[in-house]
């Protein structure tokens, strides 16, 4: 294992370097640093919003580059983007992540498109709600201060495992994009994705006010 800081971009082909001259290769580049976030637009210093693309988006971005002049010497490679299903709509309480997210998914379908005849899959994984610590470690209106809880009450996430074996499947299948996450944010993911209109109206942004004001009251959001 080589340490490494996502957000040292300088150092990022150095690193790369030494990873091939110790294995031979780079077969696949996943690409998973990050962080969420957890506040209101209205309240959020602009310095959060720059920390959340520093290390969810450029970071990605910063480490793909390092790693590509490898993949499209040999022509061969897979590299995946994790990025959320709120980078497939908008999302209340997270607006810097959820942007962050779509950030990433217009940069990797752009990468496919460029990379086709490089011989070089680009696939991107959209999970919903994992059970984890991401909660803990989110940013909030202020960079230096963690949100410290977590934000789903529980059986709301999906298990980390559950998750994990589905995301392999995925890479295995070199599927472009994958959507994985339990009801009902799936089916939220459908309705954004081909009903907008809907997801976009009034009983959409019913659903988020209801989620903004149990933010509010420092509750679970859904």
């Amino acid at each position: 294992v080589l340490p490494m800081d996502s957000l040292e971009f300088d150092k990022l082909p150095g690193l790369v370097a030494n990873v091939v001259d110790k294995y031979g290769t780079i077969d696949v580049l996943v690409n998973n640093a990050g962080r969420a976030q957890r506040s209101l637009i209205k309240d959020t210093e602009l310095a959060v919003d720059k920390a959340i693309m520093e290390l969810n988006y450029f970071g990605y971005v910063a480490l793909t580059k390092a790693v590509l002049p490898h993949m499209v010497n040999k022509s061969n490679g897979t590299i995946l983007a994790v990025s959320s299903i709120t980078g497939k709509m908008g999302v209340s309480a997270q607006a810097g992540y959820v942007a962050s997210k779509h950030a990433t998914q217009g940069f990797f379908h752009s990468l496919r498109s460029e990379l086709f005849s490089h011989g070089i899959n680009v696939c991107i994984i959209c999970p919903g709600p994992v059970d984890s610590r991401i909660g803990f470690h989110s940013f909030t209106d202020t960079v230096n201060k963690a949100y410290n809880q977590k934000s789903l009450g529980v059986g709301l996430e999906q298990s980390a495992e559950r998750y994990a074996e589905l995301a392999v499947v995925s890479l295995a299948a070199k599927l472009p994009e994958s959507w994985i996450s339990i009801q009902p944010y799936l089916l939220s993911t459908y309705v954004a994705q081909y009903l907008p209109v809907i997801k976009h109206s009034v009983i959409g942004s019913a659903a988020e006010q209801s989620r903004i004001k149990r933010f509010e009251r420092n509750e679970c959001l859904y």
